[in-house]
């Protein structure tokens, strides 16, 4: 299985979409290069496609995403009437195909940002939908709001086509994701709640009712950071974010992030950001 990962935010963008109704014998066209995603979703029939070395014989209720930087290809022309639609949409964030269950993008694309969890999307290069009739129904809305004045098409495609890649980021799906990703999603959404409190690791194995040692395998295989790390990383990057948007003092902001210590604030600030918070302050101050 192959997945295709966004990070977000922003989410990938919808460029336009449609539908194609092949007669038996027609054939998809051949592409080198198209320059941007284009999801199928078979409706009726089937369709024979290739990309590079790979191809999938898609049916009724699957989809595929063809790559940008690719050569696409039709395998074989349809042998009975298809029906199905086609979206095209773009990143501005990386994206990237991997076999891993778990990809972690190997540069922070949102440190500048200050967020402390970009959200990476994964979709399946192919897959059953669950719904096909609701994804359906939302390619329809994209089509026809199209046919609308701008600027209200704009928001309802860019809506319709946002649910879609919500149904298909199996992240949301719990059947798909195994338990070691939903704790690590939960440890996670709990730590970016209570960073100003003291968060231990009796504290979570007692919340979670999982041993420490898991819980941490978990927050490693998923996110990258143990939960004291993790911990860290959301206190230094809401400390950024004070330190440019506020005028409190180094004293309050290392309190209002959970550190207790001024000097052990400063001193972990200069080790993970590389210099102390005055000097970060004044450099875009300045």
């Amino acid at each position: 299985m192959s997945y295709i990962y966004f990070n977000s935010p922003p989410s990938p963008y919808y460029l336009e979409s449609g539908s194609s109704d092949y007669k038996i014998g027609d054939s998809h066209p051949n592409r080198h290069s198209l320059n941007l995603f284009d999801l199928i979703i078979v409706r009726s029939g089937s369709l024979h496609l290739g990309e590079e070395q790979t191809s999938w014989k898609m049916q009724e209720g699957q989809t595929l995403i063809l790559l940008p930087d690719r050569y696409h290809y039709s395998v074989e022309p349809v042998s009975a009437e298809t029906f199905f639609y086609w979206i095209h949409f773009q990143t501005v964030n990386e994206w990237a195909e991997s076999e891993q269950l778990h990809y972690k993008f190997p540069t922070e694309a949102h440190q500048e940002c200050f967020n402390p969890a970009p959200y990476t999307m994964q979709i399946p290069k192919s897959m059953q939908l669950l719904y096909p009739q609701q994804a359906y129904r939302l390619v329809e809305q994209m089509n026809d709001a199209s046919k609308q004045i701008e600027p209200k098409a704009y928001w309802q495609k860019q809506h319709a086509f946002e649910e879609l890649l919500l149904m298909m980021d199996i992240k949301q799906n719990n059947k798909q994701t195994s338990s070691i990703v939903r704790l690590a999603e939960q440890v996670e959404h709990y730590i970016r709640n209570h960073y100003q409190q003291q968060i231990t690791n009796q504290a979570l194995s007692l919340i979670f009712n999982y041993h420490y040692n898991y819980i941490t395998r978990a927050m490693k295989q998923v996110y990258g950071f143990t939960p004291n790390e993790y911990v860290m990383k959301v206190r230094l990057d809401q400390a950024k974010i004070l330190l440019l948007n506020t005028h409190l003092s180094i004293a309050d902001i290392a309190e209002s992030v959970g550190f207790d210590n001024i000097p052990y604030f400063s001193n972990c600030f200069i080790k993970h950001v590389g210099e102390s918070p005055s000097s970060y302050r004044k450099k875009y101050y300045e």
